[in-house]
């Protein structure tokens, strides 16, 4: 009969919602059990390529957007982005060449190149990550995400690691120093583990016969 007929399918639609509400909470404690464990001890990539956002807060210097290429092997990075030179706006590719301590930076503007040299005077971000504290899970873009600190009292910095759970790759750094008052922000908005192309770290030799040192 029709009321027989509707009592079963009140019946089905309720196991139904039950089962379906049973299994949303059996997936929501799988992933809590996840996020709740201790991860190992995150790992630097050997080599990368990553879209950077660098953000300083103790200046009026405006973020810097910029593309990061590193191999270990080569022991080179590469910068390439947009950069304040002579009071002017000009895209530049930066090598760091640490076999041999050598910053070389390659000016392009419209049919016109430079380029210079020197030796490095800045430290990159390499972090030894072995001394880590692991303090839970955060938020970055609504993504679930690693939190590491590390409070470096001799120094008087404070050091801070976000990586994405699945991946285990970079998502943020946060640096401060108490002695410099100074603090900063990389966030790491794509980021692919993968050699490069030797010849991305080289300067081809035409532009390099022309280099400057500065």
């Amino acid at each position: 009969s029709d009321v027989y007929k509707r009592q079963v399918s009140t019946q089905s639609t309720g196991i139904y919602h039950t089962m379906q509400a049973s299994i949303i909470i059996l997936l929501s404690l799988l992933v809590l059990a996840v996020v709740s464990q201790t991860p190992t001890q995150p790992i630097w990539p050997r080599y990368f390529s990553a879209s950077v956002a660098q953000h300083h807060y103790n200046n009026r210097e405006p973020p810097r957007f910029f593309r990061w290429f590193y191999d270990s092997a080569k022991n080179k990075d590469r910068f390439d982005g947009v950069v304040d030179f002579a009071d002017e706006r000009i895209w530049a590719q930066a090598i760091f060449d640490h076999t041999i301590q050598r910053e070389t930076v390659v000016f392009f503007q419209q049919s016109t190149v430079s380029c210079y040299y020197r030796s490095i005077n800045s430290t990159l971000p390499k972090p030894n990550l072995t001394n880590l504290q692991y303090i839970g899970v955060a938020l970055i873009d609504d993504l679930p995400v690693y939190h590491w600190i590390e409070n470096d009292r001799t120094r008087g910095v404070t050091f801070q690691y976000y990586e994405t759970i699945r991946y285990r790759e970079p998502k943020r750094i946060d640096v401060s120093s108490d002695r410099e008052d100074r603090s900063e922000t990389w966030l790491f908005y794509e980021f692919n583990v993968c050699s490069q192309d030797p010849e991305l770290y080289d300067v081809p030799a035409f532009i390099r016969a022309t280099c400057t040192r500065f």
